[in-house]
């Protein structure tokens, strides 16, 4: 019976082709969007993980009294000062970054993402944790200079010396670019525009008085749980949050598990249609199948194969297409999943396709979808494959007379 099966899978390549290509095709949007969505989830952990401050002492969000639009939350800029003091402190670093400015040059174009990244300016403050280094020019000193992103600069051609209108809260002003600074992580698709502390604030705040966050590295042989606990205790926990690293990479990654919700959920979306499709088709291939070869299931009947055997024969057919369909499928998957990346391009996301994650749950869920789907759609045409009676074989002969 495995040799009748494997014969028969063979003769009706032709038949299954459009059936084993609705299960690639499935597979492919599965396989894909989990490699893709993973990619990007690990690619993101490690660049917030590697950039967030031991401890971070910002504003405390409070959903019962929303800010009004534009507003940046702050926090006191003597808060750092009051940190600084906390045992096991080794240095705290003032913030004052907000993602609501809008930069145009010259011609009055926008410098920066016009794919609904923000556009984000903050101070400059060189630590072991910055995900930009300065390549060329120098580092902002006063009113009126800043350093620009190189991504920023290449795609929007501005080079050191143009001058840039900055749209902030407080009010519109001019900055002169003295330097580009390159990511030394993954870009995430934004732009930056950095200014010195002092303007910084001034500009982006309102006073020097303001800061939206304070940044705290933990001295040796103290751990971030230990020094938040140290630092809570110091400012309260009223009308501030106090996060370890640990805990500003979990929040920052959960906004991004919007972004990639979206995305991960339009190509399962694709999944499932190509899964129905394929059901479809494989249902009717496969009774096809079985009704051109009549005579041919019942001359087994016949030979001594039971009901059982010639079911189990249909089905190992299906696996057969399951498996070789899941394995086409979970490469292909590969494929779109490198094109989705290099897609990311496009949008100023520097992702790379050696840094590709393919868990183990992804090559499962290939081929339990590959599989699964055409074993369910071939069992109803193996039960009636099973149903054909022994006389089949003799339903075309012709009886001499």
């Amino acid at each position: 019976m495995l040799k009748a099966t494997l014969r028969s899978f063979l003769a009706h390549k032709g038949r299954l082709l459009l059936s084993a290509l609705a299960v690639v095709l499935s597979v492919a949007f599965v396989a894909g969007s989990m490699i893709f969505s993973d990619t990007v989830t690990r690619t993101f952990d490690q660049l917030f993980a590697s950039t967030a401050a031991d401890v971070t002492v910002s504003p405390r969000q409070d959903l019962r009294s929303p800010v009004r639009t534009g507003v940046v939350q702050t926090v006191p800029a003597s808060l750092a000062r009051r940190v600084a003091e906390v045992p096991g402190v080794a240095a705290t670093h003032v913030d004052a970054a907000v993602d609501n400015v809008v930069v145009v040059d010259r011609r009055n174009e926008p410098v920066g993402p016009t794919t609904g990244a923000p556009t984000i300016a903050r101070n400059w403050e060189v630590t072991d944790r910055s995900p930009v280094k300065l390549t060329s020019g120098h580092t902002p000193h006063g009113d009126g200079e800043a350093v620009l992103d190189a991504d920023t600069a290449g795609h929007q051609h501005v080079r050191i010396g143009d001058v840039l209108t900055v749209q902030a809260q407080p009010g519109t002003f001019r900055v002169q670019v003295v330097g580009i600074a390159t990511f030394t992580t993954t870009n995430p698709g934004a732009a930056m525009l950095f200014l010195d502390t002092p303007t910084a604030q001034t500009r982006l705040l309102g006073s020097t008085a303001r800061a939206t966050g304070i940044s705290v590295d933990a001295a040796a042989g103290v751990s971030d749980t230990q020094l938040k606990k140290r630092v809570a205790a110091v400012v309260g926990t009223g009308s501030y949050d106090v996060k370890t690293a640990g805990e500003q990479a979990k929040s920052a990654a959960a906004s991004l598990g919007s972004f990639l919700k979206i995305i991960k959920y339009v190509m399962l979306g694709f999944a499932g249609i190509a899964v129905l499709v394929g059901i479809f088709l494989i249902v009717n291939t496969f009774s096809m199948l079985i009704a051109q070869r009549t005579r041919e299931l019942g001359l087994l009947r016949a030979l001594g194969a039971d009901r059982r055997q010639v079911r189990r024969s249909v089905l190992t057919e299906a696996v057969l297409l399951g498996l070789v369909g899941s394995t086409l499928g979970l490469a292909a998957g590969i494929g779109l999943a490198a094109g989705l990346i290099r897609l990311m391009s496009a949008f100023d996301m520097n992702l790379r396709t050696t840094e590709m994650v393919i868990g183990w749950v992804t090559p499962v869920a290939a081929y339990v979808v590959g599989i699964g789907v055409t074993f369910v759609a071939a069992y109803l045409p193996a039960r009636r494959a099973a149903a054909v009676s022994p006389m089949a074989a003799l339903a075309d002969t012709e009886v001499a007379g």
